[in-house]
């Protein structure tokens, strides 16, 4: 006597389980190598797109302050570069500037992105400066912060330039002395809360890049 046996068709109900269970771990697993693929490209975008501005911030800067230091001049001149706060409404971006002996505020070098005086711009950028006097060297600090990155991400870009024949020029020309000096605010922790609004967690990462001998404004002296 033969047996019928009948061909058994469809998943019982422990298969089921287990292939959404193996289903919702390979999307669990998928969804966060996604994620870590989007968070490290925009990490790598901040970085890119950071180290570009802070070296047209910093190239502006080297050569309108050696443009000056080196030219003919005359006696009696001061002139002074700073990164104004775009809410000041001298400029709808933070803005490299300087002073020119007659008193005239103007742009070094205003870049290009998204944002204006009301409205939040893309990127806060805090310039300081330093100058080791005895080598005649500039020293410069510029940070960088997205404001429309939900990150702590903070950018930081070291430079500084040699300022050649100094003294000689200052004699050349018949000035009495030339000097550089620092003013402004200083790179200190109060100055990146209370007057930048940099958070606690913002201010953590650039914490060991602080040095209180370097200031918001460098001055350039004739005589």
């Amino acid at each position: 006597m033969k047996k019928r046996i009948k061909s058994r068709k469809g998943f019982t109900l422990v298969e089921m389980i287990l292939a959404v269970a193996i289903i919702c771990l390979l999307g669990t697993v998928i969804a966060g190598v996604c994620a870590q693929i989007s968070s490290s490209f925009g990490t790598t975008y901040n970085i890119d797109d950071s180290a570009d501005y802070a070296m047209l911030y910093a190239r502006g800067f080297e050569n309108s302050f050696l443009a000056n230091t080196q030219g003919s001049g005359s006696t009696g001149k001061k002139w002074m570069w700073y990164v104004n706060d775009p809410h000041d409404g001298k400029s709808s971006v933070p803005t490299l500037r300087v002073v020119t002996p007659d008193g005239v505020d103007s742009a070094v070098f205003q870049p290009k992105f998204i944002g204006n005086s009301t409205t939040s711009y893309k990127w806060s950028v805090r310039m300081f400066y330093y100058f080791d006097e005895p080598n005649k060297v500039v020293y410069y600090r510029i940070f960088l912060k997205d404001n429309y990155s939900k990150t702590n991400y903070i950018y930081m870009y070291d430079g500084k330039f040699w300022v050649p024949r100094f003294e000689e020029r200052a004699e050349y020309a018949g000035a009495d002395s030339r000097s550089i000096k620092v003013s402004g605010d200083p790179m200190v922790e109060n100055t990146f809360k209370n007057i930048y609004g940099y958070t606690d967690e913002q201010y953590q990462i650039i914490k060991k890049y602080m040095n209180k001998n370097y200031k918001s404004v460098i001055e350039y002296n004739w005589g």
